[in-house]
């Protein structure tokens, strides 16, 4: 029963979030889009969970997984924005933790079927996730050497506020120190 409230609530999340696309740009590639990977990874790992050891992988775990590989095309067409700052700190890793999720119900998956493309494919999203990983640490790295060196600044924005008129930097330029 709640498997079943979820993911109805999970398609229609997504629905409203594709839908609004075309009216907001700022959230084309962002990584709170590619979170959108993760649950139905998960209901892929809990689906396999419930045969019960059977050798056998069920059709809506597979119509599932296959989702989750059109999301991930969808996703990658539209393009992450590891490029721009993160407007705060840790934004980067929403684009591991689905591709993490991903993997484990694609290798699930291949050993389920023990077929040599599903291991292909197991293998091919091994190497995407630790090659999303290194990628977000090579930024998230990057990002706190122009910190250090005084070229950037980390802003949070829960005290950017008109209301109390003040900003919180958490790293600052060397002229202000």
């Amino acid at each position: 029963m709640c498997f079943g409230a979820g993911f109805i609530l999970y398609i229609d999340i997504t629905i409203f979030i594709f839908g609004k696309l075309h009216e907001n740009k700022g959230i084309k590639g962002s990584p709170a889009m590619f979170l959108l990977i993760a649950p139905p990874s998960v209901g892929v790992v809990s689906l396999d969970l419930f045969n019960d050891g059977a050798s056998d992988f069920s059709p809506f775990g597979e119509m599932l997984l296959g989702w989750v590989f059109v999301l991930i095309l969808l996703l990658l067409r539209i393009g992450p924005t590891l490029l721009r700052n993160p407007a705060v700190l840790g934004e980067y890793w929403a684009y591991v933790f689905p591709w993490a999720a991903a993997t484990t119900a694609t290798i699930r998956y291949a050993s389920a079927l023990e077929s040599n493309a599903t291991e292909a494919l197991a293998v091919a999203m091994i190497v995407m996730a630790v090659f999303s990983l290194l990628l977000v640490l090579g930024r998230g790295a990057f990002h706190m050497y122009q910190c250090h060196k005084g070229e950037d600044q980390w802003r949070d924005p829960l005290f950017h506020t008109e209301k109390y008129s003040t900003r919180q930097i958490i790293c600052c330029s060397r002229e202000t120190r």
